[in-house]
């Protein structure tokens, strides 16, 4: 059975926070909080071997049923959340603990972990507790001089440091020209590998396909199996093939394909705690 390595299921693209460099502020997709009986029949249909990505354009903690989909995740080898810690309540967190969990706490201004010592406490015993933990921020949130403070200060309480590169200013997945470092444009690989299915069930072609009325299936009526293995998923996968990909709408704009093209396979930079 031919199925994709890596799933985005976005449980809710609703969240609590307006920042001004998300993407999601240009979104005119409607909101929405994915049916419970839904995911459970989109999990079922995938082996635990899956990558799970629990969240998409929102902010996964304010799902209303967070702790039930939690359960539903448990089986899988590896799931990978990302939160702004706002609505991380005693049973969340304890839910998010019993699964496989990459943990992954955006901040979306400076801040080192006297501000956020409830959050940072949490981290590390995440991590103590063979949790992968991480703090992630954009380049464009603090000097350049407070850098190696923050860093040092952060990796006393979580095992990674994720510094992005902000993106999607004029479009969705576009890079600043700056730090685009392969000029020919060549296939990506999310479309033979990853699958993202919004809250409604339909599924889109990667995470940074943040509005599309196109979708190349519906997970309501057809199986993960059927779409990944269709005729629009493969027309595209043609296409990148051919090395024509900015004749995809979704991909027209994007830059993060040259990612897997770089040395150090992502854009950016990462600091890993000495052991």
């Amino acid at each position: 059975m031919n199925l994709p390595q890596r799933v985005t299921i976005e449980l809710t693209n609703k969240c609590n926070r307006r920042c001004d460099m998300c993407p999601r502020l240009k979104m005119t997709y409607p909101l929405g909080d994915m049916n419970l009986l839904l995911l459970k029949k989109i999990v079922d249909q995938l082996p635990s071997s899956t990558d799970i990505v629990p969240f998409f354009r929102g902010e996964s903690v304010l799902y209303s049923d967070f702790v039930e989909a939690m359960k539903l995740l448990r089986r899988f080898d590896t799931l990978q959340i990302a939160t702004n810690g706002d609505g991380l309540t005693q049973e969340k967190r304890s839910a998010i603990l019993d699964t496989k969990s990459f943990i992954s706490y955006s901040l979306h201004d400076f801040g080192y972990p006297l501000e956020f010592l409830d959050i940072a406490r949490f981290l590390r015993s995440a991590s103590e507790n063979g949790h992968v933990t991480q703090v992630s921020i954009l380049n464009t949130m603090f000097s350049h001089y407070k850098k190696e403070f923050f860093i040092d200060s952060w990796l006393e309480y979580v095992d990674r440091v994720r510094i992005y590169i902000e993106h999607s200013i004029k479009g969705f997945g576009d890079i600043d020209p700056v730090y685009r470092k392969i000029r020919e444009t060549k296939s990506c690989r999310k479309v033979f590998e990853d699958m993202v299915i919004y809250w409604d069930g339909k599924v889109v072609l990667c995470n940074h396909d943040w509005d599309n009325y196109d979708p190349l299936g519906d997970l309501n009526y057809q199986t993960i199996e059927e779409v990944w293995n269709g005729e629009k998923y493969q027309e595209i996968r043609d296409i990148h093939k051919s090395g024509n990909i900015r004749e995809v709408k979704s991909c027209k704009d994007c830059d993060h394909w040259m990612v897997d093209y770089l040395p150090e396979k992502m854009l950016g930079e990462l600091y890993v705690r000495d052991e």
